[in-house]
């Protein structure tokens, strides 16, 4: 008897533990194949190169993605002769995810706010998800950015080897987005 009492006690305090999640916790979409690098360049109004060491050593430049509230990582890399801030952008939320009835083609967006010397430009990041419609083919789906929106305009990153580039025309609050 006292087995059954043992072993009923354990499956209702695992269930309790097992349901004790929050629904507002981060579960990104995942996929198979995942594109959600962004290489920024910054020139300033004359069309200059800006300095993105001493951007990023002063503290000038920073990411934050709107809902987690967190800072991205930035590394600055040399990218065709060019430095470039470079950043993984946080994927959708699965529960933001938006698709079509078969599922083999989603939806998602991400809010930024992309910080330089002080100037918030606000952006939203779509994604797009495909996973492949054979069904022989094992981990065959997809997700990457499909586009920035900026200023109430939409901008498709220029897509290298898997790597989305952009360039920022910066000038304050008059900043332009652009495909690099």
């Amino acid at each position: 008897m006292n087995i059954h009492k043992t072993l009923i006690s354990i499956l209702l305090v695992s269930t309790v533990f097992c349901s004790c999640t929050k629904d507002d916790e981060y579960s990104p979409q995942i996929a198979s194949t995942i594109l959600n690098s962004l290489f920024v360049s910054i020139t300033d109004n004359q069309g200059k190169s800006m300095n993105n060491i001493e951007l990023l050593d002063n503290n000038e430049f920073s990411v934050i993605e709107k809902n987690l509230k967190r800072k991205a990582k930035i590394d600055v890399v040399d990218y065709e002769n060019v430095k470039m801030f470079s950043f993984s952008v946080d994927l959708p939320d699965i529960k933001s995810m938006k698709f079509n009835e078969t599922k083999t083609e989603g939806s998602g967006t991400v809010g930024l706010v992309m910080n330089i010397k002080g100037t918030k430009l606000p952006m939203i990041v779509n994604f797009s998800f495909t996973t492949s419609k054979d069904a022989n083919m094992c981990g065959g789906n997809c997700i990457r950015i499909k586009s920035i929106e900026y200023a109430n305009k939409a901008v498709y990153p220029t897509e290298e080897m898997g790597i989305n580039l952009i360039k920022v025309k910066y000038n304050g609050k008059n900043s332009v987005i652009e495909p690099w």
